[in-house]
């Protein structure tokens, strides 16, 4: 009796594998594998949840109290007021023209702050990028038909590593941008795979900049655009479509950028740091686990979330494999990214971008922190990483439990390197730890004063926005209706 119910618990444990290791395809095991991803989706708003002290912030350390706290006050403000966001009077919004600095979004969610009490709206929005986010995981995964398996280690080491959690810890929730990534890595994948760059593509990935621009993330629009220029300068193959794609993304963002040329023509107006100080620098920031840094006071220059990229022991050395190595052994189509890979990280060590931010160049000198550079890499090769375990993985039978077990136990590792991470980074954490709180009342005033030059780079922002807007999509429809003519017809 009583093996007879442990070869029964082996036969279903041995099918649950099976169905771990293996793209779904019976109905229970599509079933099954919704469950799964159901809630890992949960498990995701939760963490995001009490990670952010859930509706608690009290904006009283660092760029909280510094930037994002005076900023949704400013924005409540004016919706409840029924005034446009343009000026505000308050010590801690420099400049006081609201598009004035890259990190402030113009995205529609912020109208939600006409509702929402600004410590609610931070974890909303988190949650609603969270969830784009797991969307492009989701397409990356039918794509590449990557199995459960691969799909969750795809998923921990995307949404939970040192990047993305020690940013939004301290209060860049321009950082949101980080969860569309998926978005631009799949596109860049499509061209090197070999398929078609025309119009339709230039439209999505000018799409993609422009929801990253709207969320302030101006920083990650910059990486990006240098990552399809290093592609195009090591693979000029591919000059036309990233050519497109830039200037593209540009011009569809002006209601963006525009206003910061104004404001910034000149200089930048931040003193540069410095990037990773050595390569066994940058090697830590992936595998020591290092209690966080914190702002005390506004001089303060670098914090800790600047050189934090932690994935732990086991997610570097998945990545560092399944990434790096067998990838580019495995994958030709995909060794065109190792070159931009190599010469962005090369520009994020100590100064090697220096001269490069002292340059004319526009918005080169708005780049202090050039540790954010490998944020790109990082991404890529989280992804790259994923869909090559699926390969790795692909040809294993029933019989390979052992193997198969081995792997569950090594995700959970990497998951608990990656929760004990963010419980030391957890805002009620270093709140309770960060040396100086702020204590004043953030005081903030909505005005609408004369501005003629920041108006009119409104004006004309928002036109060439909505002339790219309209062009991009004509291009792209008139596009697509001649690829359908040239089809032939299904008999």
């Amino acid at each position: 009796m009583f093996d007879r119910i442990l070869q029964k618990l082996k036969l279903v444990g041995k099918k649950g594998l099976d169905i771990l290791f293996k793209p779904a395809d019976t109905p229970l095991a599509k079933w099954l594998v919704a469950i799964l991803l159901g809630a890992l989706f949960i498990v995701g708003l939760l963490h995001w949840g009490y990670f952010l002290n859930w509706f608690n912030n009290q904006f009283n350390i660092g760029d909280w109290h510094i930037i994002d706290g005076p900023i949704l006050i400013f924005l409540a403000k004016a919706f409840r007021s029924g005034q446009l966001p343009m000026h505000a009077v308050s010590p801690l919004i420099v400049p006081d023209r609201y598009l004035g600095r890259p990190d402030r979004s113009l995205s529609p969610q912020i109208l939600l702050l006409y509702f929402l009490d600004p410590a609610t709206y931070v974890v909303v929005n988190v949650w609603i990028f969270y969830t784009i986010g797991f969307i492009a995981l989701l397409l990356i995964r039918r794509r590449y038909r990557l199995s459960p398996a691969s799909f969750l280690l795809l998923y921990l080491l995307f949404n939970f590593n040192g990047d993305v959690t020690a940013h939004l810890a301290v209060g860049h929730m321009d950082w949101v941008g980080y969860f569309l990534l998926p978005f631009f890595v799949l596109l860049v994948l499509k061209m090197l795979e070999g398929e078609k760059t025309g119009w339709v593509w230039v439209f999505i990935v000018a799409l993609t900049m422009l929801a990253v621009n709207f969320q302030g993330s101006v920083h990650i629009f910059l990486y990006c655009m240098a990552f399809l220029l290093f592609l195009a300068v090591f693979q000029p193959r591919y000059w036309a479509p990233v050519l497109k794609a830039i200037i593209a993304s540009s011009l569809i963002s002006m209601i963006k950028l525009l206003p910061l040329s104004i404001q910034y023509y000149g200089s930048g107006g931040v003193p540069f740091i410095y990037g990773f100080l050595s390569v066994e620098h940058l090697v830590e920031s992936f595998i020591v686990l290092h209690p966080p840094y914190i702002l005390d006071t506004p001089s303060s220059q670098l914090g800790g979330w600047e050189v934090d990229y932690y994935l732990g022991l086991l997610g570097f050395a998945f990545v560092a494999y399944f990434g790096v190595i067998r990838s580019w052994v495995n994958q030709k189509t995909y060794r065109a990214l190792y070159f931009p890979m190599l010469a962005m990280t090369l520009f994020s060590l100590g100064d090697m971008y220096r001269p490069i931010f002292n340059s004319p160049i526009p918005f080169m000198d708005s780049q202090r922190a050039p540790s954010r550079f490998i944020l790109i890499p990082v991404v890529f090769l989280i992804i790259l990483a994923g869909i090559q375990f699926e390969s790795f993985i692909k040809d294993w039978d029933r019989e390979r439990w052992r193997e198969k077990s081995m792997v569950l136990f090594g995700t959970v590792f990497i998951g608990v390197d990656l929760l004990l991470h963010s419980l030391d980074w957890r805002l009620a954490n270093i709140s309770a730890k960060v040396i100086q709180r702020f204590t004043d009342v953030i005081q903030v005033t909505v005005v609408n004063r004369p501005d003629p030059p920041y108006v009119i780079s409104l004006i004309i922002g928002l036109a060439v926005t909505v002339i790219a807007l309209v062009v991009l999509a004509i291009l792209a429809i008139r596009e697509r209706n001649a690829l359908r003519l040239e089809s032939p017809p299904i008999q």
